[in-house]
């Protein structure tokens, strides 16, 4: 089963990908995550992981497949139910203008016992990957968003600022 879900965020992409591609601050911008650390000795790219405390869910393992810095990443999800065979996810950013951009979150899923699995993924895991990634992308845009204007806000505070 593929999952994509696309959000547009009001920021230029180099501060997107700032934001997205620092693995351990996932606990900062998503309700999702209690707690997130690195848990290699790399904190950027292939070869990078996390691991995030998720509530009523438990513990997720998340390990770099694939790295395009400035432009997407993908991971491995270990530490999901038993019935699903395989798992990885990740987001991609298109730059859409100056301060716009368009961040594409993606989940990837195989599940085991065949029909059963099937109609897992159709009417359980689906519906609630989309619900997950959804709710994620709208709190990291605010959260992006948010640091945006943070920055304007310093900016015309400052003595040197143009009017």
């Amino acid at each position: 089963m593929h999952i994509e879900q696309s959000i547009e965020i009001e920021a230029p992409i180099d501060l997107v990908w700032s934001k997205i591609s620092d693995l351990a601050d996932i606990q900062n911008w998503t309700k999702a995550v209690k707690e997130s650390h690195i848990h290699t000795k790399i904190e950027r790219g292939v070869g990078a992981g996390r691991t995030c405390d998720v509530p009523g869910f438990g513990t997720l393992v998340e390990n770099v497949l694939e790295w395009d810095e400035g432009k997407s990443f993908n991971l491995s999800l270990e530490g999901l139910p038993f019935f699903i065979k395989e798992a990885n996810g990740g987001w991609r950013l298109e730059e859409l203008g100056p301060n716009r951009t368009r961040g594409i979150g993606t989940i990837n899923l195989k599940t085991k016992f065949g029909p059963i699995g099937w109609f897992l993924e159709k009417f359980v895991l689906g519906p609630q990957f989309i619900k997950t990634i959804k709710g994620s992308q709208r709190e990291f845009k605010a959260y992006v968003e948010a640091s945006v204007e943070t920055q304007k806000s310093v900016q015309s505070d400052s003595p040197n600022a143009v009017a």
